[in-house]
């Protein structure tokens, strides 16, 4: 049981340090002049009792809406397809009765490749935030926090790269 204590907590801390040395300060100058952004969210393994795909989209929308940043009721194809994707990944660990949980807001949208300027645009994640967390099944809301964080992370970032977003 120790064993596998151990490693849960390594695997998440090997999992942020990876997160760490990803994570690039030149992303969010993708998020200049986006005209807004789709949300999608998905579960991926379990779903916890209490988060809903819908409630969750819910918020995120509310969230972004309520910061200035435009969401589209449909993709854009005309502003490069971009899409907010909310990705909560949890497992749940039975013998330690707890979720060990990802919570990823990441932005897709259509770029071309520099050394091919005449070529095809290509979807391609160009902003991403990753939170690693481990919760009981009764804290659920520690996941919500989580998914608010990098949510306020993507907002913080598009507002520095279009400043004249409403607040």
């Amino acid at each position: 049981m120790k064993k596998l204590r151990l490693m849960v907590v390594f695997l998440l801390l090997a999992g942020v340090a990876a997160n760490a040395g990803i994570e690039r300060s030149d992303t969010k100058e993708s998020l200049r002049g986006l005209s807004g952004v789709y949300v999608v969210s998905q579960f991926i393994d379990i779903q916890p009792e209490g988060l809903a795909t819908n409630r969750i989209e819910k918020m995120v929308k509310t969230m972004l809406n309520g910061a200035g940043v435009p969401v589209d009721a449909e993709p854009n194809r005309a502003n490069g397809d971009p899409n907010l994707s909310i990705s909560v990944d949890t497992i749940k660990q039975p013998q330690l009765g707890v979720y060990v949980f990802m919570v990823e807001v990441a932005v897709t949208q259509d770029v071309q490749l520099t050394r091919r300027p005449h070529s095809a645009p290509v979807a391609a994640r160009t902003w991403s935030k990753t939170i690693q967390g481990i919760t009981t099944p009764d804290r659920t809301d520690v996941i919500e926090e989580a998914l608010k964080q990098g949510v306020n992370r993507f907002i913080a970032d598009y507002r520095a790269m279009n400043p004249g977003t409403a607040d």
